[in-house]
């Protein structure tokens, strides 16, 4: 494998200095960016970073990419020293993915942010290429999860209007249980009164035959 020092990493710099990105860096690869940089930052010494992350030195990875993330992202960007020197410490950690890229042929199986990231910091010819396609590759794996996740939804509501729609029959049949129920306990009401009046009717009757009786008794 071949071996790169810190003069080569700057040659490579400047090989990619006059490429440029035509769109703003995607927010996956920025993240892995100060990731990396958080990592890297370690291996330097106090007067290699810039003043204004010296403040930082004593801070955890984690610590410098959630207090210092803006400020490494500036620097990479801006101070060409500093991201050469970082550059160098990338060679160290990932040797064979910066061999890869300085040869202009990144690993198929490798993950494109991670690519990107690293590329972004070496500036290898066709850096720009590289962070251009791992952006197109987020908003693609963007654009499936959020159509999974839409598909997932699609589902949810299906069965919630599967269930609802069962819960509503379950309801419309106990209703109509309950209203025939109700239906037919009238019919029997409705049958003891037509009984009662009927009754009624014939007691009326009988009182009035017993009237007559009486009367035609007493007028003979």
């Amino acid at each position: 494998m071949a071996q790169h020092t810190g003069d080569e990493g700057a040659a490579g710099d400047a090989d990619g200095a006059f490429e440029v990105l035509d769109r703003p860096l995607p927010e996956a690869v920025r993240r892995r960016v100060v990731a990396l940089v958080a990592d890297a930052f370690g291996g330097l010494t106090v007067s290699e970073l810039p003043p204004q992350l010296r403040q930082y030195a004593r801070f955890t990875p984690n610590r410098r990419a959630k207090f210092a993330g803006n400020a490494m992202a500036a620097a990479i960007e801006n101070d060409a020293v500093f991201r050469q020197r970082i550059a160098a410490r990338l060679r160290e950690a990932q040797p064979e993915l910066a061999e890869a890229l300085d040869n202009g042929a990144p690993p198929a199986a490798a993950d494109p942010v991670d690519v990107a990231a690293v590329a972004y910091v070496m500036r290898p010819v066709g850096w720009a290429k590289l962070v251009a396609a791992a952006g197109e590759e987020a908003q693609r794996a963007t654009a499936e999860r959020a159509g999974e996740e839409a598909q997932r939804e699609l589902r949810r509501l299906r069965e919630e209007l599967a269930e609802a729609r069962g819960a509503a029959r379950t309801e419309v049949d106990r209703v109509r249980q309950e209203l025939d129920a109700a239906r037919k306990e009238a019919d029997g009401y409705q049958r003891k009164l037509r009984s009662a009046v009927s009754d009624v009717r014939r007691g009326e009757a009988a009182v009035r035959k017993a009237e007559a009786a009486l009367e035609a008794l007493r007028a003979s």
